[in-house]
């Protein structure tokens, strides 16, 4: 139920006239097409009180209120995966265009004989498909490589907090050599000194 009181009105209609009643209780399609007009009309709330017949200021209450914002989360996450999805398949096709193209060459009108003939792509077209390519693919391979390591980062740190848990209440941890990593000491001083100094 998409509301913040405990009363719930049964039957309401759709077209309710505007009024300035505090007793008129809203059905909950009526909110949730109040929220879904107010994201398609760019956040216009005094519009969508005049297209939905409901008071500026229920409205303006209404936005302020926690089940608001969790619909407002949802339409914009809705939003973001249907803008994905479609946007998958512009790249998908776009990807089979572009290998057709690498594969058959580009489609060229031969004014002599006057069909479409299939001519290799040029070198520098070539090139830049391939940089581009290149750098996709290096972009998504350090992503993955942050990723792995920010989950590398965090399990240190969970086994630092338990360590010094532990040692707060007194129990010793043993330590694995493979949690200590050697590291070279290299010598600041010299091991002799010049004459004179």
């Amino acid at each position: 139920m998409l509301s913040d009181a405990t009363i719930r009105n049964v039957a309401v209609s759709k077209n309710r006239p505007i009024t300035s009643s505090t007793n008129v209780r809203w059905s909950d399609k009526q909110k949730l097409e109040a929220c879904t007009t107010y994201f398609m009309l760019g956040g216009n709330l005094a519009l969508v009180a005049r297209t939905l017949k409901i008071p500026y200021e229920t409205l303006k209450q209404w936005k302020t209120s926690n089940w608001w914002k969790e619909l407002e989360t949802d339409i914009r996450k809705e939003e973001r995966l249907q803008l994905s999805s479609k946007l998958k398949k512009v790249i998908d096709k776009s990807w089979d265009v572009l290998s057709d193209r690498l594969e058959n060459g580009d489609h060229v009108y031969n004014q002599k004989t006057g069909e479409l003939i299939r001519k290799p792509m040029a070198g520098r077209d070539v090139g830049t498909v391939a940089k581009a390519a290149t750098e996709l693919r290096e972009k998504l391979d350090l992503e993955e490589a942050h990723t792995v390591a920010a989950e590398h980062i965090t399990d240190k740190l969970n086994k630092l907090a338990e360590a010094f848990s532990n040692l707060s209440k007194g129990i010793k941890t043993p330590v694995l050599a493979e949690d200590i990593a050697f590291v070279e000491q290299v010598n600041a001083l010299p091991t002799e000194r010049p004459e004179g100094l």
